[in-house]
């Protein structure tokens, strides 16, 4: 498998879907709906999904697909892909200018992300990467941040949607981690931040009750250029378990240290 061809193919794919979520940001026809009180969902999520998946439908017939929106293709191929076809909704909807779509290709076999795309349409910046192959910001190699103190660092995070749940609403690692750090960020789109890191933006992120379309693409740029990404206790990163701890590597420890203070 050529996963750097795979990758330009997910770049045009993104950047398709890009085209649909930006008419759609500019229109005044969006129809919202609500999946729960604070997960909404647009006619455009699922426009952008259905070019997604029936292009890789018709271009990997035997690939599998599992989508943010409810499009699944069951397959016993070695691959599958993610797709979230506009990462941030709550943003979108709410006319705030960040959010994006992201696919991703994972390999059974060896247990891993092989490409992962994150497109932002309205300032036309792609984040790539392929296994073995680097990662990029639109045609520039990227790399993590150089920081070594915490204490320095700008940090991202996310809350889940579950935000009445004490258990899981990300507040007890919020509070632990907040007096540790120069700041924190909370911009709403996993995919986004995960791409910030990559490319030294931001230091580190975490964030809890995540699904697979919304880190595997992430995950894999951040890897790519030279970070590290595992679950809170420091075990490797698995797409499908429900958590994720990003940073340059440089900070990981003491941000582990923190979220599980």
């Amino acid at each position: 498998m050529d996963y750097k061809a795979i990758t330009e193919y997910a770049i045009h794919v993104c950047k398709q879907a890009g085209a649909i979520i930006l008419e759609g940001y500019y229109s005044n026809d969006v129809t919202v709906d609500y999946k729960s009180r604070t997960n909404l969902v647009t006619n455009i999520d699922y426009e952008s999904e259905k070019l997604i998946v029936e292009s890789i439908k018709n271009t990997f017939p035997d690939h599998g697909i599992v989508a943010e929106e409810g499009s699944l293709k069951k397959s016993s191929s070695n691959y599958v892909w993610y797709v979230d076809p506009l990462d941030a909704t709550n943003n979108f909807a709410h006319k705030i200018p960040h959010f994006c779509v992201t696919v991703a290709l994972y390999s059974r076999e060896i247990a891993s992300t092989v490409a992962g795309v994150v497109y932002e349409p309205l300032r036309d910046e792609c984040f790539y990467a392929w296994k073995g192959g680097g990662a990029y910001l639109n045609t520039k190699r990227i790399y993590v941040s150089q920081i070594q103190d915490i204490g320095i660092s700008i940090i991202a995070t996310g809350f889940p949607y579950k935000k009445d749940d004490p258990d899981v609403n990300n507040l007890k690692q919020f509070n632990n981690v907040l007096p540790h750090v120069q700041g924190i960020r909370r911009m709403g789109s996993a995919a986004i931040d995960l791409s910030y890191v990559a490319c030294g933006r931001f230091d580190g992120y975490w964030e809890p009750m995540l699904y697979p379309w919304d880190v595997a693409a992430g995950a894999l740029i951040v890897e790519e250029a030279g970070g590290m990404v595992t679950k809170y206790t420091g075990e490797a990163f698995d797409p499908e378990y429900p958590e994720i701890c990003a940073t340059n590597g440089l900070i990981h420890r003491q941000l582990l240290d923190c979220i599980n203070a």
